[in-house]
């Protein structure tokens, strides 16, 4: 279906971010190119963006969503899943 290669892409990155992606595709054995067409045809099959998006190992969990946070909520929400569990089997002991 997708036999040969005659479309030419061309788009910016960061050289930093390239060199790295180059060197962990060579490392996995295959190229750069490669992984992109890989990823292309997976997106294409899944119909979705088969990749997890994940905070960067730099970041806590807890300053990785802090601008968006609501001091104020955040104390109502404490202990929110543990108080709600006990409420539900409080009946049950």
């Amino acid at each position: 279906m997708y036999a040969t290669k005659s479309t030419v892409m061309q788009f910016r990155m960061d050289a930093g971010l390239k060199q790295d992606a180059e060197e962990l595709f060579r490392e996995l054995g295959t190229s750069f190119a490669e992984a992109l067409r890989i990823f292309a045809r997976q997106c294409v099959l899944t119909r979705s963006m088969p990749i997890a998006i994940a905070m960067p190992r730099h970041e806590s969990a807890s300053g990785a969503f802090a601008q968006y946070a609501d001091p104020d909520k955040r104390k109502l929400e404490g202990n929110a899943f543990a108080k709600a569990m006990e409420a539900k089997y409080a009946n049950a002991r």
